[in-house]
């Protein structure tokens, strides 16, 4: 068997489309595909989330046996829309398989699972976006009183301008999660993204997270992916579209201890803690426009 995963052979993208069943909820049709990059993925109209393993190497971290994952989370929906996705919720769980052809047979011993030695990001902040808001308060009101000649009345008017900086950005926020189970360490990252409440153009449209795993060498697990957008639409989906909208009912990502994927130019390095350890790389960082890779110090 190749050390190397086939990315053609694992990958395929699969729209959830409307059920058979009669409780209006959102069925998944796929290929029966196992050991796919494809974590999960959901689509309404124009609007949709996903989400793929982009990178597994094995190696080492703090001199323990690791494994370095690179997963991209991409958001696509229209700005300032009613269909944008105000904030997000991305839980990524890693676990011990017990039976690489059965996901739906979970692991009891949480000593066996693989444990979170560290991930990226921790925190990503938008550029901050100040709007000054006026607000003018404003009492109006009859007064009636006596004169010589009878009573009179007039009506009063009393105003009050006030001014206040409102200032917001978008942000992501990334965590570990860690039960009572797991004694040793967390098995389990999490992100959090939302939207600049001033601007209101939705979270951040894509990211990758990356997580060091102290694992078994040769060890089989599953990772498991949830995502759980918050839609700004004006029928709120998720009082329709519960469980299955973020693919509990779909299947976990197999990494079977052997099979690498993803930058090449990583692959000669074993230790993920060296000093020339070509993190860029294995970050997917952005380039500046107009500049090369190779020009880059």
């Amino acid at each position: 068997m190749s050390d190397t995963i086939d990315p053609h052979a694992l990958g395929f993208e699969s729209d959830f489309v409307l059920s058979d069943e009669d409780d209006g909820l959102l069925g998944i049709r796929n290929d029966e595909r196992v050991n796919r990059s494809l974590a999960t993925q959901d689509q309404i109209g124009k609007t949709g989330y996903s989400a793929y393993v982009r990178h597994v190497q094995y190696g080492t971290y703090e001199n323990k046996s690791a494994c370095l994952l690179g997963i991209d989370f991409a958001f696509r929906f229209p700005p300032k829309g009613l269909g944008r996705f105000s904030s997000a919720e991305i839980e990524v769980t890693f676990e011990k398989a017990l039976n690489i052809s059965k996901p739906h047979l979970r692991s009891t011993d949480a000593s066996l699972d693989p444990i979170v030695a560290n991930f990226a990001p921790r925190q990503i902040l938008g550029q901050t976006k100040p709007r000054d808001n006026h607000r003018i308060l404003e009492i109006s009101a009859p007064v009636i009183f006596h004169t010589p000649f009878g009573p009179a009345q007039m009506s009063a008017k009393w105003s009050q301008e006030t001014t206040f900086t409102e200032e917001g950005r978008l942000e992501v926020h990334g965590n570990l999660a860690q039960d009572d189970d797991h004694d040793d360490g967390a098995n389990s990252v999490t992100w959090d993204l939302t939207e600049n409440s001033v601007s209101k153009n939705g979270i951040l449209r894509s990211f990758r997270g990356v997580i060091v795993l102290f694992c078994r060498p040769g060890d089989a697990f599953w990772m498991r992916v949830s995502v759980k957008p918050v839609v700004k639409f004006a029928l709120d989906p998720r009082k329709l579209l519960t469980k299955r909208l973020v693919g509990d009912k779909d299947e976990p990502v197999l990494l079977n201890g052997r099979q690498s994927l993803g930058n090449s130019s990583c692959f000669g390095y074993s230790e993920f803690d060296a000093e020339d350890f070509p993190w860029l790389d294995v970050l997917n960082l952005p380039q500046p426009l107009g500049i090369k890779g190779e020009e880059i110090p």
